[in-house]
């Protein structure tokens, strides 16, 4: 069952304060996972207070950053047994005028860091025949006008997660995604406020419902335990059927 195996083990969250972020690494501590929540946002410390982790308050665009972040992981827990890459941005614009920097920017955090992390973490979950999931999204392979630039790292992001499985398999760890459609967070709170986008956006999803954070929690946590042990390299979509449609 979804959790199998959990208790007692290690996970690295990034994006921890995010709506996403935030009810992966609550989902995860649920199931007796001690959570390090990786977040530039000062509100992670609060949120790994009420979990009994740990809180890494960084910019993950830094290039050194990913491995200040496991060294104070290892240096207080035996191992590393999952890591879910969940911190992105997004810019909202059209893709022929996005400035330099936020090109650079969305770069960084959305497919650098989490590159930079895993190679970082590698030889720690391989010793723990560990996981990785990354949180992609459905404008993965769909064109979305406006977040074009975001839509293409998180394409990137699916490629490397596949990529990744496959060299780090014969250690035993296992690469999955996760690609959420439309949920309710504070990044999406002024697009899906506006009642005719979100009608249309509704009109597509066949189960009837934007998602929530919890939604999309509970597929990474499937992922990263024992009840998902034969899977890797897949990109699940968590959009209550909208790429069908």
């Amino acid at each position: 069952m979804a959790g199998e195996g959990l208790a007692g083990k290690t996970a690295v969250v990034t994006g921890g304060s995010g709506g996403i972020g935030s009810a992966i690494a609550r989902g995860l501590a649920a199931q007796g996972v001690w959570v390090a929540v990786v977040d530039a946002d000062e509100r992670a410390e609060n949120l790994a207070a009420d979990l009994g982790g740990c809180a890494i308050v960084e910019d993950l665009s830094g290039p050194e950053t990913p491995r200040r972040v496991l060294d104070r992981v290892l240096s207080v827990r035996p191992c590393l047994d999952m890591l879910v890459n969940a911190a992105g941005i997004q810019v909202r614009t059209a893709a022929v005028d996005i400035a330099a920097e936020d090109w650079e920017r969305l770069l960084s955090v959305n497919l650098t860091a989490t590159y930079r992390l895993i190679q970082a973490a590698a030889k720690a979950l391989a010793e723990a025949r560990g996981s990785v999931v990354n949180i992609a999204s459905l404008s993965a392979d769909r064109a979305v006008a406006g977040i074009v630039p975001y839509g293409a790292t998180k394409a990137a992001l699916v490629q490397l997660t596949k990529g990744l499985a496959v060299e780090l398999g014969p250690s035993g760890v296992r690469v999955n995604a996760v690609a959420p459609g439309y949920v309710v967070t504070p990044m999406t709170a002024n697009l899906l406020g506006r009642n005719e986008f979100r009608d249309r956006v509704l009109s597509r999803i066949p189960l009837g419902r934007l998602a929530d954070g919890a939604d999309i929690a509970d597929v990474v946590t499937f992922l990263v335990s024992n009840a998902a042990r034969y899977v890797t390299g897949a990109v699940v979509p968590v959009d209550g059927g909208y790429s069908i449609t």
